[in-house]
C-alpha cells in the first residue's frame, strides 16, 4: 500500500470514528487527509471502494496486533493480554462497532467475511477457556450441561463486540478498555477457580498501575 492510501485510509477511520460511516463525505476525508479531491478519487472511486480498503486494513490489524502470534495463547495469562488486545482495536475502529449492523446492511460484501471473522473469535475464546481449565484457571465443563462453554464463548464474544455500543447507549463513562475488561471478568466470574480469579484481579490492577485508569 503506498503512502497516500494509507494516509486517505487512517484520515477515514478519524473521520468515521469522529462523525459516523453514514454521514462522513469522500471531500471530507479528503480535507483530513490533506489531499485533493482528485488525487482521493485516483485511489478511490467511490465511497464504497475506501470503505471495503478500510476493512481489509481493519482485519490486517487485527491479525497483526491481536490474533498474530497464536503460539502465546497457551501462556499463562495470554488470554487476558489478548482481551485486552481486542478491546484496543476496538477503540481504533469505533465506527464499526457502534454501528457494525447498520454497516453490513449497507455493505453485504462485508456480511461474508464478518460471519467467517465472527466464528473464528468465537472458536478462539472457546479454545482459550478450555486451556483455561487444562492449567486449573477455569472450572471443568459441569458433566450435566455440555455444551455450556459454547454458549458461554458466544456470550463473551457478544460483550465484547458490542461493549463501544452498549457503554455509548448507557452513557457510561470511564475507561473503554479498563472497564471492557471488568465486564469480561464478571461473565467468566462464576466458571473460574480461585487461581484464575486471583489473575484476573491481578492483571487488572495491574492495567491500572501502567496507567489505564478510569477518567
Amino acid at each position: 500500500m503506498n503512502k497516500t492510501k494509507k494516509k486517505i485510509i487512517l484520515a477515514a477511520i478519524e473521520q468515521f470514528n469522529e462523525h459516523g460511516l453514514s454521514t462522513v463525505r469522500n471531500q471530507d476525508i479528503a480535507k483530513a487527509s490533506e489531499v485533493s479531491l482528485s488525487n482521493f478519487n485516483y485511489h478511490f472511486k467511490t465511497k464504497q471502494d475506501l470503505v471495503y480498503e478500510v476493512c481489509d486494513y481493519m482485519i490486517t490489524v487485527l491479525q497483526d496486533k491481536v490474533y498474530g502470534n497464536k503460539v502465546l495463547m497457551s501462556a499463562e495469562g495470554q488470554s487476558l493480554e489478548i482481551t485486552r488486545s481486542y478491546f484496543e482495536f476496538e477503540e481504533t475502529f469505533k465506527f464499526f462497532y457502534l454501528d457494525t449492523y447498520n454497516i453490513l446492511q449497507s455493505y453485504p460484501v462485508l456480511k461474508e467475511g464478518f460471519q467467517d471473522r465472527l466464528n473464528e473469535a468465537i472458536l478462539i475464546i472457546k479454545n482459550l477457556n478450555f486451556l483455561a481449565v487444562g492449567r486449573g484457571s477455569m472450572k471443568p465443563e459441569p458433566a450435566d450441561m455440555p455444551g455450556l462453554y459454547e454458549k458461554l464463548a458466544q456470550q463473551i464474544w457478544i460483550n465484547n463486540h458490542f461493549w463501544f455500543a452498549q457503554m455509548n447507549i448507557r452513557g457510561e463513562t470511564g475507561n473503554t478498555v479498563l472497564r471492557g475488561m471488568e465486564s469480561n471478568f464478571a461473565i467468566l466470574y462464576p466458571y473460574l477457580t480461585e487461581k484464575g480469579r486471583a489473575a484476573h484481579r491481578k492483571y487488572i490492577a495491574e492495567l491500572k498501575k501502567r496507567g489505564v485508569e478510569e477518567e
